[in-house]
């Protein structure tokens, strides 16, 4: 097998590469520089204030998790935002004639790209398709208090927004004591997995996915404000974790989950 990954620029998502060059033979790296700018959303300097402290600790928590991956081991290519779509970076992928093209935390991919590798493009999703699709998909569940819908979807690539055939969905293994930013980095270490054995079972052609049903909640950026970051961590301070465990059991049984072991042949 042969595998190229494209990624962003955090820490995050060099562990993901990372990972992913540790289980299987990865080719190259592209990495995306990111473009959201959170603090365009705060309305005062009070706003502000809350968002920078939240993003200040989501670093934090990445350093401590991922604290051995400031680089990326494999080959890598930095890119603008949006870079992957570029002809020319289309045409040195084509060129390593990848047998899987594993994608992390890029902008939206276009036509052109997934054209040119049909039905060998597999994504992580950070969250549970299609319960919540979009941006902040593991971030709006605990705003919702639904901590039961965190976790994230591998899933082939198409052209809509997370909308492509589900081949497992993965979940953090909450406790009480996590906050917002541990969940999220649990979820991308179960993630990285799950996409490695993911990429084994499409080598193996055994790997079908599961069609994707309408609905389920689509956030924008845009949606992002310092209220919702407020109700976030009220939410969490009020023990919104320890009471989702106590009930944990029944929450789960309303989720409809596909693990890898149903979408294979």
């Amino acid at each position: 097998m042969r595998a190229i990954v494209l990624t962003s620029s955090l820490r995050r998502h060099a562990f993901v590469a990372n990972r992913l060059a540790a289980r299987l033979p990865v080719a190259g790296v592209w990495r995306e520089q990111k473009t959201f700018e959170p603090l365009k959303y705060a309305g005062s300097d009070e706003d502000a204030a809350v968002i920078a402290q939240h993003f200040t600790a989501r670093d934090t928590s990445e350093e401590a998790y991922f604290a051995a991956e400031s680089s990326v081991t494999a080959p890598s290519r930095s890119v603008g935002p949006g870079g992957c779509n570029d002809s020319a970076e289309i045409a040195r992928m084509r060129d390593l004639a990848p047998d899987v093209v594993l994608v992390f935390g890029t902008g939206l991919l276009k036509v052109p790209l997934i054209e040119t590798f049909p039905g060998r493009i597999l994504n992580i999703h950070l969250g549970l398709s299609p319960y919540y699709r979009g941006a902040g998909t593991n971030f709006w569940p605990l705003v919702n208090g639904e901590p039961e819908y965190c976790g994230a979807t591998i899933h082939f690539l198409d052209a809509g927004v997370d909308t492509g055939p589900i081949i497992a969905h993965v979940r953090p293994d909450m406790c009480d004591a996590d906050g917002p930013h541990d969940i999220g980095n649990k979820t991308i270490v179960a993630a990285a997995d799950a996409l490695a054995d993911a990429a084994y079972a499409l080598e193996d052609a055994t790997l079908v996915g599961v069609p994707q049903e309408s609905g389920g909640r689509l956030y924008k950026r845009a949606d992002f404000s310092a209220a919702a970051v407020r109700r976030l961590y009220q939410n969490f301070e009020s023990g919104m974790i320890g009471a989702y465990l106590k009930d944990k059991t029944v929450r789960d049984a309303a989720l409809s989950l596909v693990s890898l072991d149903k979408v294979t042949r």
